[in-house]
């Protein structure tokens, strides 16, 4: 005797689910691998550029590691690492996060040809070795091959930079970044009304302070908000307040009477006083003076004459 048609379909149906039950184990577990095998494939071919990023930096600065080295040109070689090794699904074999000290220093290569054995020369080679360990999703695959993993990449390259027979060539040339804002000038020593337009001619629309005076002032120095030094780029709501004296022209003495002294004196605009070294009754001709005539002082500097 046949079963009917739609219980046979339901029969079938059944089995299909269990047989899909069955398998979704396995499915889930090959799904897993193959997303791990992807992430140490996608991580060794990162850690291959990351070594070869760092090779061709340290090509470029071979003084980095030369004699005593330059610490400044190191931290930007292991600041470049980090950075690259950070994007890796990779922790350093010493575990944590990367610093500097997990980040191996280049290693230079002397080759034939080249003027000396110095490693360090025009032509010769760097090599960068890179290791980190690469932990599983699966615990199958990990107990396979090692949980976490280690996978290590190296890259050569020439040095770049450097010397050849002790002159330097090679040297990356350095680009001034651009200024999105405006550049502080540096306003000392002008006459305020130059000082202002300077300012403004920069492109700056922050305050300029003091905003009105005598104009015929040398500005003495200069503080701006927030505080920046000048050649240094800040926004252009910047403001800046000067500090400014008025400043005279000493006049020559040297041969005049000394009771002429005061007059010549106040007549340069001078607004101190003149001290004689002797008493004003005995006229005598002036034979130096503390302030060289025609140099420019403060105006209220004051002067002492001698006989």
């Amino acid at each position: 005797m046949k079963l009917p048609w739609r219980r046979r379909h339901r029969v079938s149906r059944g089995q299909a689910l269990i047989e899909f039950a069955l398998m979704l184990p396995l499915l889930m577990l090959l799904l897993l691998l193959a997303i791990d095998f992807g992430r140490v494939f996608f991580g060794w071919v990162a850690l291959n550029n990351a070594a070869r990023i760092a090779a061709n930096e340290a090509g470029f600065n071979p003084q980095a590691w030369e004699g005593s080295g330059d610490a400044g040109l190191q931290a930007i070689y292991q600041g470049q690492v980090i950075s690259d090794m950070q994007a890796i699904n990779c922790t350093p074999p010493g575990g944590g996060s990367w610093n500097a000290a997990d980040v191996p220093d280049p290693t230079f290569i002397d080759e034939p040809g080249t003027f000396s054995t110095d490693p360090y020369e025009f032509g010769d080679h760097t090599k960068v070795v890179l290791t980190c360990h690469f932990s599983f999703l699966t615990p199958l695959l990990g107990n396979i091959v090692g949980n976490p993993m280690t996978i290590t990449a190296s890259a050569e390259f020439p040095v770049k930079g450097g010397e050849i027979d002790g002159i330097p060539v090679g040297a990356v040339p350095s680009v001034a970044p651009t200024c999105t804002g405006a550049t502080v000038p540096s306003l000392v020593g002008q006459p305020l009304s130059a000082a202002r337009d300077a300012w403004t001619a920069a492109g700056f629309t922050g305050s300029f302070t003091p905003a009105s005076g005598d104009d015929t002032d040398t500005v003495t120095s200069q503080t701006t908000d927030p505080a920046a030094n000048p050649g240094d780029c800040v926004a252009k709501t910047t403001t800046v307040t000067v500090t400014h004296e008025h400043y005279c022209t000493a006049p020559q003495m040297v041969g005049a009477k000394s009771s002429a002294a005061s007059g010549l004196f106040s007549g340069a605009g001078f607004t101190g006083t003149v001290t004689i070294t002797r008493p004003p009754n005995n006229d005598y001709s002036i034979g130096s003076q503390s302030l060289v005539g025609g140099q420019t002082y403060v105006c209220n500097s004051n002067m002492t004459v001698y006989h």
